[in-house]
């Protein structure tokens, strides 16, 4: 099985999950049974039938929501969860053109360096505190003198930076990311 193919059967199931929930939520069992009886009506009535059906779900739908004015237990993540940003562009990709799924896909890639470049940050963090000795690296891409002298006598003395071998295992697409999100982050903490 390809890649892609896995990728969209595990999308399906979380969106049956959330597509069955709202469906079931906004519907009702009579509605139901019409849909199940679509497939066996004479051809000619079954458009027919099946504007019935939505416009049967438009009115449940409206006087659910009227009497019902508060959220929707289920439908919403609460303020303290995090959003699964990855989770929602796999099920987004379902329902999307060729030229978007690829956008999500690179979206998704972007939010997984992002994270990455955050568990690294947080490790660098870790460690800086528990080895305080350790040469802290140069912010990277850094074209000044001094820190090209301190890397090469870094080199000469057989030290190293934590960072530095961090920086040397990254792919030039996720360096620029860190490098973005490192900037991100010193303009918060201002």
């Amino acid at each position: 099985m390809g890649i892609r193919k896995a990728y969209l059967m595990a999308a399906k199931n979380e969106e049956a999950t959330n597509v069955m929930a709202f469906d079931a939520l906004y519907t009702t069992n009579s509605i139901q049974k019409l849909k199940v009886l679509l497939p066996y009506i004479e051809p000619s009535m079954q458009k027919h039938l099946a504007v019935y059906i939505k416009y049967m779900e438009l009115q449940y739908t409206l006087s659910y929501v009227h009497k019902h004015p508060f959220q929707i237990s289920g439908c919403s993540i609460s303020s303290d969860e995090k959003p699964d940003l990855r989770s929602l562009c796999r099920q987004l990709c379902l329902y999307s053109s060729q030229e978007e799924i690829r956008q999500l896909e690179q979206m998704q890639n972007m939010l997984q360096t992002m994270e990455t470049m955050q568990e690294m940050s947080q490790t660098m963090s870790a460690l800086q505190e528990i080895f305080p000795d350790l040469s802290a690296a140069p912010p990277f891409g850094s074209d000044s003198a001094s820190s090209a002298e301190d890397n090469a006598e870094s080199a000469q003395t057989g030290s190293f930076s934590m960072m530095d071998m961090l920086m040397n295992m990254l792919t030039p697409e996720q360096k620029s990311m860190y490098e973005m999100f490192q900037q991100n982050t010193n303009t918060q903490e201002k």
